[in-house]
């Protein structure tokens, strides 16, 4: 019994272990919406909003503090060297003491501002969304990073499995070159060149190495995460037909967030001036203990108090509040007029990201048709270089020329699913 139940924990962990192995040999594929998706709610700057909405709200909870009563305590203690008194020949009259002493608690409550109070608290907010869409707008902006870095890595994979296979054809040629040198056949130059060739080739390729370290770093950075060199890249899929509407009536950029917000603002700020010239009426109460009291002719420690109410009311500001309302007014004008110069921004780069579109789409119905002419010059230059007619420098310009053609497809098809990215970047979907 005591040795099922060993056996039963031994194959429980050889299990473990498989799983953890299977775990460790899966390979990550990322595609490019997931790593915009990561960067867009992973970034350092995403905190910053929740830091700009917590800040509002406080800034909101002291404004309203204007809707309850202020309490104020205050005392005096003084000696003066006269006081005001009554005269009459032959009478002892009363006068106010030369040493007086006060203990005061003053209470005021806003009763009526014109909603000045309301309109500060709409004004803290707009300032606040106009914040959050400035740093919506820096995050959005990363979007143009993580294509390039996303579709650079896809271009280095496919530069290096083109020259790996570069590097095979050459390899497998070598060993004929150096049969036909120890033959005779050929000059041992040919075989210089072509153990020349395989360095440069894997010199290449380190440099391809070194540039997509750099890019999964980027991305990295940007993700907030560690991403595997090794990680699969997906394919991106895009609609070309998308790219013949420029229009940008959706206004989903958040540029065009960011212009509403500050119109909004204004707007605010400009009704806020517009209550400024309503009058404020607000309670007061005092509630005091002292000598003398309220009855400055008595020289005797009293409590006293006092309730009213009192107006406060600007009735000529010289125009002051008229000239700020026009300020508004044009500052609401700068920004409709930015906000236009960015939509007509917007309706170049979409041409120009078109152009771009209709030029790789045209290079790609080339590129085959060039690939299988190189590919038989190439077969004919190999056959020829066999029978020792030409040299293998003549040989490598051939298949270069054929690599090179190879490179130009996969670099235009890369090209176009970036394009592509980039236009829908630039319209905000």
């Amino acid at each position: 019994m005591d040795s099922l139940l060993k056996n039963n924990k031994y194959l429980l962990l050889l299990v473990f272990l498989i799983q953890i192995q299977v775990g460790w040999t899966q390979e990550v594929t990322l595609s490019l919406e997931q790593c915009q998706k990561e960067v867009q709610e992973n970034f350092p700057l995403v905190k910053g909003k929740e830091l700009l909405s917590q800040s509002s709200k406080l800034n909101i909870e002291n404004i309203k503090t204007s809707y309850l009563p202020r309490l104020y305590a205050n005392g005096k203690l003084s000696y003066q060297s006269d006081v005001t008194g009554i005269t009459f020949p032959g009478m002892a009259t009363p006068q106010a003491p030369k040493d007086q002493y006060a203990l005061n608690l003053d209470v005021e409550q806003l009763i009526y501002d014109g909603g000045k109070t309301k309109n500060r608290i709409k004004i803290e907010k707009e300032a606040s969304e106009v914040e959050i869409r400035n740093l919506e707008i820096q995050i959005y902006q990363l979007r143009e990073r993580v294509n390039s870095a996303f579709f650079g890595i896809q271009l280095v994979r496919k530069n290096k499995l083109i020259l790996i296979d570069k590097q095979k054809t050459i390899s497998n040629r070598l060993k004929q070159i150096r049969s036909a040198v120890e033959n005779g056949v050929i000059l041992p130059a040919n075989l210089k060149v072509m153990e020349s060739e395989l360095l440069l080739i894997d010199q290449q390729v380190q440099e391809l190495n070194a540039h997509e370290a750099s890019s999964f770093h980027i991305l990295s950075e940007l993700m907030g995460r560690r991403i595997d060199a090794k990680a699969k890249l997906k394919a991106s899929s895009f609609d070309m037909e998308s790219a013949n509407d420029l229009k940008t009536d959706s206004k989903e950029r958040p540029e065009y967030h960011m212009y509403s917000s500050q119109k909004s603002l204004l707007e605010a700020q400009k009704e806020l001036l517009k209550k400024d010239r309503y009058p404020v009426i607000s309670g007061f109460g005092q509630l005091g203990y002292g000598n003398p009291g309220y009855n400055q002719l008595t020289d005797e420690f009293d409590t006293y108090y006092m309730l009213g109410a009192k107006i406060s009311w600007n009735i000529f500001d010289w125009k002051s509040n008229r000239r700020k309302l026009k300020e508004i007014t044009i500052r609401k004008d700068i920004v409709t007029t930015q906000e236009l110069s960015f939509s007509q921004n917007q309706l170049i780069e979409l041409g120009n990201e078109s152009i771009k579109l209709r030029k790789f789409k045209i290079l790609l119905e080339k590129d085959e048709a060039i690939i299988d002419l190189q590919e038989a010059i190439s077969a004919s230059s190999a056959s020829q270089l066999d029978n020792g007619i030409i040299t293998s420098s003549d040989y490598l310009e051939d298949l270069n020329k054929e690599i090179q053609a190879k490179l130009n497809k996969e670099y235009h098809l890369i090209q176009l699913q970036q394009s592509l990215a980039e236009y829908e970047r630039i319209k905000g979907i």
